[in-house]
């Protein structure tokens, strides 16, 4: 089995994250994979030593050709059909459907549709796909997550901490957790909330929260966020994320989230918006409600409009459920630790590797 796989995967971004470890995974499975690089940047980021040995493996612009199969990871209305390979899209989504922005037609070009979860299989079928539909987890190295013995930061040491992984755009929905946060927690309790986010910097986010906390009007001081933005080492960035006790995720939509799956190979729970993408995760769901979407100035024009709607989190039942996790670890430090580790092992690369390549084999 020899793939093609079409990716940004030089980009730096959670999107090209998900290309590499889809291309790691097959390539753990023992499938031959031609790794080819497109790009939405202008500089190429830092990417995996061994998707550059695949890379140097296929450096001829005709080794593609013996290819079986082409995977094209990137947005719908690039794809390409070649009537040579077996053409699969990968697709994820994150609002209730795309229709008005006809990827639809492009996809039903496509001889089979891969997804990462159940949410994001609905969303295409309420849009038009009509070509078969296969989910297919996103996956990660599992052992890159066991040392945890580089970079701290000081003031998560000796107090709980709520920690938020993503980036900085309306999606994640930062301000239900910031309020939900400050309503329920008093700045004299050893409960912290860190927010490691990109796309933005410091003074931004500090404004950002400083701003949420004016307008709850509960006190005159609370508790300073710990805010990280920016890229970090992987050694440190594992280790930062060690000293979480609770992710918290309260995205209107996730297509499937990476930071939820890391913590779960540390032991951490999470805390999550019930129907999205992070429905795999060990943790709580809070209920949410479909709200149109709002504040996507970031994408493109005609994706993720007023249109369409995603999930809007319960911010009463986010504080609520902060507050019982918090409790519950009290009486319990290692409170759902082996649920998650265990769970994060079906996300593996070779687990996940070896299914794609039951499925290309199927087909």
């Amino acid at each position: 089995m020899k793939v093609l796989y079409i990716n940004n995967y030089r980009d730096g971004t959670g999107w090209a994250n998900a290309g590499i470890n889809n291309m790691l995974a097959l390539d753990a499975a023992g499938v031959d994979v031609v790794p080819r690089a497109i790009t939405f940047n202008d500089t190429d980021k830092e990417y995996p030593a061994r998707l550059r040995e695949l890379e140097l493996k296929h450096t001829k612009r005709s080794s593609n050709v013996d290819c079986d199969v082409v995977i094209q990871h990137t947005l719908p209305h690039l794809y390409s059909y070649d009537s040579n390979y077996k053409n699969i899209g990968f697709l994820a989504v994150e609002s209730y459907d795309f229709s008005k922005t006809n990827w639809q037609r492009h996809i039903n070009l496509m001889d089979e549709l891969w997804v990462p979860n159940k949410q994001s299989l609905e969303t295409a079928q309420r849009s038009g796909v009509k070509i078969p539909i296969k989910i297919v987890p996103h996956s990660l190295d599992m052992s890159s997550y066991k040392e945890t013995q580089g970079s701290k930061i000081k003031e998560l040491e000796t107090s709980f901490t709520f920690g938020f992984i993503g980036e900085f755009v309306e999606r994640k929905n930062i301000k239900a957790l910031v309020k939900a946060f400050h309503m329920e927690f008093n700045p004299r309790e050893p409960v912290t909330l860190l927010l490691k986010t990109s796309k933005t910097t410091l003074e931004e986010v500090q404004a950002y929260c400083n701003a949420i906390k004016r307008g709850l009007k509960l006190r005159n001081a609370y508790k300073e966020e710990t805010v990280v933005v920016g890229m970090m080492e992987h050694g440190d960035y594992v280790s930062v994320m060690s000293q979480i006790n609770c992710f918290v995720a309260p995205s209107r939509g996730e297509a499937f989230c990476i930071p939820a799956l890391e913590c779960m190979a540390l032991g951490i729970p999470a805390i999550y918006t019930a129907g999205t993408g992070v429905d795999y995760a060990v943790g709580h769901p809070v209920s949410s409600r479909w709200q149109p979407c709002f504040g996507t100035v970031d994408t493109l024009p005609n994706l993720d409009t007023s249109d369409t709607k995603w999930k809007e989190i319960d911010i009463l039942e986010l504080a609520q459920t902060m507050r019982s996790v918090y409790n519950k670890y009290k009486d319990n430090a290692d409170y759902l630790k082996n649920d998650c580790v265990e769970a994060s092992k079906r996300f593996d690369h070779k687990v996940v590797g070896e299914y794609m390549k039951e499925l290309l084999n199927d087909s």
